[in-house]
């Protein structure tokens, strides 16, 4: 089912706060409770929010959220950091390409590149490419998982490691105090690990929000990319940041 505007702007208020109470949510869109309790409910039957006692908040998960979920929350900013890092991709180049939301955003803005390499476990990554008559897109194999889209297993490491890319291009879960980039899942952390170890130039694309979240895994301190692309103001002066203006 398809998020209205009013539950996607529900998803980003529950992303600032532990849990928000209904009647408060009813009084910030000017609609009744009962408005309210219907979006909610159909916000918990797909997975995207738990209710509590008067109110809501996001799910308890371990796990990294669904891939609707993901592109439906911040998909405004995720598209101006994915113009300009597609706009910073040279034509003929050979980009490796992870998984999430954001990475898929940018596959949007390469469609009129010319030529390109691609290497991605990210399904949507090679759909949207394939409308690139001039982009080779090669795709790996392995378990397909369902609700993120992409593609895991060893056997995505050993597919990645036959390559060495110009670029590759990461996400991550969560961005630590300690300014580590993080993902939910081991899995998830060794092949952004595994693109990044073969690619000569490491960007990261990660919005305000990941500093707000927290994931377990660690992937690599941000220190270590070569750029940042994010609309995270405030950085140390030292990391390599391309901060876009929301």
């Amino acid at each position: 089912m398809e998020l209205n505007q009013r539950q996607q702007q529900i998803l980003l208020r529950l992303k600032q706060a532990e849990g928000i109470q209904i009647d408060e949510l009813a009084a910030y869109f000017d609609v009744t409770t009962q408005t309210i309790r219907r979006d909610v409910n159909q916000l918990c039957e797909q997975g995207l929010a738990r209710r509590i006692h008067g109110g809501v908040s996001l799910p308890a998960l371990l796990t990294n959220t669904t891939y609707q979920f993901r592109a439906d929350v911040e998909s405004s900013i995720k598209d101006k950091l994915a113009k300009d890092i597609a706009h910073s991709i040279p034509d003929g180049s050979t980009v490796m390409m992870g998984i999430g939301t954001t990475v898929t955003h940018i596959a949007h803005y390469l469609l009129h590149k010319k030529p390109l390499r691609i290497i991605t476990n990210n399904l949507q990554v090679a759909r949207i490419l394939e409308a690139n008559q001039y982009a080779e897109v090669y795709m790996t194999g392995g378990l397909f998982r369902r609700k993120h889209q992409d593609i895991v297993g060893n056997s995505v490491l050993t597919f990645f490691s036959s390559f060495e890319a110009d670029i590759g291009i990461v996400g991550c879960g969560s961005i630590t105090q300690s300014h580590s980039a993080m993902e939910h899942e081991t899995q998830e952390a060794e092949i952004s690990r595994c693109i990044l170890d073969n690619s000569r130039q490491n960007w990261l694309v990660v919005d305000a929000s990941k500093w707000s979240r927290f994931a377990s895994v660690k992937v690599r301190k941000l220190k270590e990319f070569d750029r940042i692309y994010t609309n995270k103001t405030g950085l140390p002066a030292e990391l390599p940041a391309h901060v876009i203006q929301d």
